[in-house]
């Protein structure tokens, strides 16, 4: 009973580690005459391909969200019965980007521009990171990466739990320790009673401000950095790594994690 239960809970675990992302579409539907919300306006995503990148429906107040997994170009779709099904026009949204947008559905034929960008918000661009390459890495888009900004959205949480939330990754826990893995190696075997690289653990390489950290049968992930003393982190599977931070072990990834600077 015990190892099914230990079953069931990393299986529920595994399922509630979602990706985190910085992309994001914010908006308000509204009459094209009156300028009034419009709720209940089923919202879809179309990316370039045709194929639905999201879906959302507008609240009682006309607003709706959508965020997306990497930066992409869309265009809204919209159905609500008594009003006209509208395309906008492509709306591109980069790399740890929010934009707002707002809307316009007619209940009648209008010619009429049925999209209007309101606000574009990225965060500041810190000047550590930039020496340090992190932008052009994000640009290139080859890893998974979080800044303050998606951090801060998950108060209360420790090191591991914020990076669960990046793609592909889960916590293994061993008592009351607990080590991040990449999901597509499996979870790692920790011996934590042996001292230097746990036996069979296929855990990432980690490095803190470009050093290498111990990570180890003694050391989980908490012990390296608390959430709150992190400006980024950046996120990589074997072979997609930035060639400086790889080696002979790095074959199970790596992790780079930047602490905040004074600008």
């Amino acid at each position: 009973m015990t190892q099914l239960r230990r079953a069931a809970a990393a299986l529920f675990l595994l399922g509630a580690a979602r990706p985190l992302s910085a992309q994001v579409l914010r908006g308000k539907v509204v009459d094209a005459v009156s300028g009034e919300p419009v709720p209940q306006v089923a919202l879809s995503a179309i990316g370039a391909d045709r194929k639905e990148a999201g879906h959302a429906r507008s609240g009682g107040d006309g607003t709706f969200y959508l965020q997306f997994g990497g930066p992409v170009s869309v265009r809204l779709q919209t159905q609500r019965t008594g009003y006209r099904p509208t395309l906008t026009e492509e709306l591109p949204v980069a790399p740890s980007e929010t934009v707002y947008v707002e809307v316009r559905v007619s209940a009648a034929p209008l010619q009429i521009d049925p999209l209007r960008v309101t606000a574009r918000v990225e965060p500041p661009r810190r000047r550590f990171l930039e020496l340090n390459g992190f932008y052009n890495r994000q640009r290139q888009g080859f890893g998974a990466f979080l800044r303050r900004e998606d951090i801060e959205r998950l108060p209360h949480s420790n090191l591991a739990q914020v990076l669960q939330r990046t793609r592909g990754m889960a916590i293994h826990y061993k008592g009351a320790h607990q080590f991040i893995y990449f999901t597509r190696y499996g979870p790692p075997n920790i011996v934590s009673n042996v001292r230097g690289p746990p036996i069979n653990a296929c855990i990432p390489r980690v490095f803190l401000d470009g050093n290498r950290m111990t990570y180890d049968g003694l050391n989980d992930i908490n012990s390296i950095v608390s959430p709150d003393q992190v400006e980024a982190i950046e996120t990589y599977v074997a072979g997609n790594a930035p060639v400086e931070y790889t080696g002979s072990n790095s074959a199970c990834g790596v992790v780079l994690i930047w602490t905040r600077h004074e600008q």
